[in-house]
């Protein structure tokens, strides 16, 4: 069934730089999705996945309430640290923006 719905969808995907920690690198993307998720109640979903071959080696898969709620995630103090330090992992990162087509933001919701 497919839907109409005004959620905000966010999938970032990133590259990291070569000779840089896997482990660190996920440790960090995993905190600030932990503390957007727990600290934004626009924020619904905030998934972050490892990549195990290819280019790209970890996507994050965000979901909000709208537009403005992902604007306001970026102008938090643990989104702009985030940003700071994540320039020291990743040499590529790429931002699409979209819209919620199918499904709910929360697995649990019925």
């Amino acid at each position: 069934m497919v839907t109409s719905n005004p959620y905000h969808a966010v999938v970032v995907e990133f590259t990291l730089k070569p000779g840089v920690s896997r482990t660190d690198a996920k440790e960090l993307l995993v905190q600030n999705a932990t503390i957007s998720f727990e600290n934004e109640p626009e924020c619904y979903r905030f998934d972050v996945v490892e990549i195990y071959k290819g280019d790209v080696h970890f996507l994050l898969y965000e979901i909000y309430s709208d537009e403005n709620a992902f604007s306001k995630h970026l102008k938090t103090k643990h989104y702009q640290k985030f940003d700071a330090v994540s320039k020291q992992f990743f040499e590529r990162k790429r931002i699409r923006l979209g819209g919620l087509v199918s499904g709910t933001p929360d697995p649990w919701e019925s």
